[in-house]
């Protein structure tokens, strides 16, 4: 499965793309949301994971621009608490969430509830 990854952090990025192609996955990379837009637009992948503040264009912003032209299920990146995320506008459009600092197994999990037989 391809994934994009879109993270402010070139560590977090460096690090969660390490993790998903040690699990097999194919993944390509953005520095913020309207790069992830771009690449969207481009070659769209089969899964996005996307930082919740992010410059330029937040996760939940570029999210709701590619949901515009693309059906991709999409988890956010966050280092806030799940819990904490309700009621924030646009939060309904993902399919998950991925809190940092994430693990081989909270990764895996995250996949297989937003993306499952994929």
């Amino acid at each position: 499965m391809k994934v994009l990854i879109a993270d402010d952090d070139r560590l977090v990025r460096a690090m969660l793309g390490d993790l998903l192609a040690e699990l097999g996955h194919r993944v390509i990379s953005a520095g913020d949301g309207a790069e992830a837009v771009l690449l969207c637009d481009r070659d769209p992948p089969d899964l996005l994971i996307l930082d919740f503040l992010m410059p330029r264009l937040s996760g939940l912003d570029a999210l709701r621009d590619i949901r515009l032209r693309h059906a991709i299920p999409a988890l956010l990146l966050t280092a806030i608490n799940h819990g904490s995320l309700k009621g924030v506008e646009g939060v309904e459009l993902v399919q998950g969430t991925l809190e940092k600092p994430f693990t081989r197994k909270t990764v895996e999990r995250a996949i297989g509830k937003a993306a499952p037989g994929r």
